[in-house]
């Protein structure tokens, strides 16, 4: 998850303080197990589990998610009724995103 750490990682109290590698403050948030409070997002439950090679993830902010891994970094979803497909790919500074409508390239200073 990059330089905001993993879910259910102990922070410190909403990551005051917390700078990333260029010395930027990170995301104001809290990550529990089942709790997420942001800044500008508010508040969200989730709960999550695997069942015959699905991942199944409910929350209360972003709804209904089945998802499945079909490669390397590549994921294919249904969310609330829509498709989703996503893939993020590369090391170092540069990488490639994918989505259901195309590539992108992405490049961190």
């Amino acid at each position: 998850m990059g330089s905001y750490g993993k879910v259910g990682e102990d922070m410190g109290f909403l990551n005051l303080g917390k700078k990333d590698e260029y010395g930027k403050q990170t995301r104001i948030e809290h990550r529990g197990k089942y709790l997420r409070a942001s800044r500008t997002g508010g508040v969200s439950l989730r709960a999550q589990t695997r069942a015959a090679g699905l991942n199944l993830t409910a929350n209360s902010s972003h709804g209904f998610r089945v998802s499945r891994t079909v490669g390397k970094n590549t994921q294919m979803a249904m969310q609330n009724g829509r498709f989703v497909l996503r893939g993020r790919y590369g090391e170092g500074p540069t990488k490639l995103n994918l989505s259901k409508t195309g590539m992108t390239v992405y490049s961190n200073p």
